[in-house]
């Protein structure tokens, strides 16, 4: 398992925490992220909320047995009532509640067809939004193909593929011709262009441009066989533990079968490629003053762009 990172804890930012077609109205379900507890429920007029999991009453967990109505959700206990801000508004057996009924309510985004959760160990407002990505909606792309794995590792060890240039050939067996990190406030974006062969079999002539918007989602296009848009998104439930979502969306071809064949075939890819990468990230070690190389990637440049999402927010606006 990947292990001893410089950075305890979880770092700040926007957070995957479901894909939007796997929550319907009046949907509830039972969380683990962040070494915490949560519920997550989508109320009748469609919006998603996520609460602390557990009543302040006596300790049930919402997300198991909980009922939403309207835009509330009712513990299966003793049908304590919780709105999507996490205020008891109702109690059916008194006739006043009391002043510390209320939960704590996480900030919510659905966006791109995912739903984000904003995580900082302060408390402190999001401080960056994630971009709308105007391929989602429309009826010239398809909608995301998408699927979640969990690995034993911390995100730490995810977030450095974005200068890692010398691993795509002996991981990937991938041809790079031209690659570059570029750093920007809450963003690291890698460019790259090269040749790939899918573990399918075949070649595919690339050029991609990755962004992650704050520690745990990246977002990429990509230019091959067909036009796509790419999320990879990590979000941990424990330390050295994490679930890591990735989708696919694809610019339609003319052929709706192509479209959907190579869409089926890319996921696989996707899949494969991750796997590639998973049986490093498990069983490495973190090195806080590894021996470079003149071929390596901005490393260090790397961590300390990512350290940043530690820091307290006075701190790393200071420094801005």
């Amino acid at each position: 398992m990947a292990k001893g990172f410089y950075n305890e804890g979880f770092p700040r930012g926007w957070f995957v925490i479901s894909f939007s077609d796997e929550l319907a109205a009046g949907d509830v379900k039972p969380l683990r992220y962040f070494a915490q507890d949560l519920v997550l429920f989508r109320g009748e007029d469609g919006t998603p909320a996520v609460l602390d999991a557990y009543c302040p009453h006596l300790g049930m967990h919402l997300g198991h047995g909980g009922v939403v109505e309207g835009d509330a959700i009712r513990c299966p206990f003793h049908s304590w009532k919780f709105d999507a801000q996490g205020k008891c508004v109702d109690i059916p057996y008194a006739t006043k509640i009391p002043k510390k009924a209320d939960t704590v309510c996480w900030p919510v985004r659905e966006r791109n067809g995912m739903i984000f959760v904003w995580y900082d160990r302060d408390k402190s407002a999001p401080a960056w939004e994630i971009p709308t990505l105007e391929e989602h909606g429309d009826e010239a792309w398809t909608s995301w193909d998408h699927e979640i794995i969990e690995i034993k590792t911390h995100p730490h060890a995810i977030v450095e593929n974005v200068t890692d240039t010398g691993h795509f050939a002996p991981v990937h067996g991938t041809h790079v011709n031209e690659f570059e990190a570029i750093f920007d406030g809450h963003m690291a974006t890698q460019k790259n262009s090269g040749i790939a062969y899918p573990m399918g079999g075949g070649e595919d002539r690339y050029k991609i441009e990755a962004t992650y918007y704050g520690p745990a989602v990246q977002y990429s296009r990509m230019d091959g066989f067909l036009s796509s848009v790419l999320v990879n998104a990590h979000t941990p439930i424990e330390e050295n533990l994490l679930h890591l979502r990735f989708g696919v969306m694809l610019q339609r071809a003319e052929d709706s079968r192509t479209t959907a064949a190579f869409s089926a075939q890319y996921i696989k890819n996707l899949r494969d490629g991750f796997f590639q990468d998973v049986r490093i990230w498990e069983h490495k070690i973190f090195l806080p003053r590894p021996v470079l190389c003149d071929g390596d990637g901005p490393l260090m440049k790397l961590r300390r762009w990512y350290g940043q999402f530690y820091e307290p927010v006075a701190e790393t606006q200071a420094q801005a």
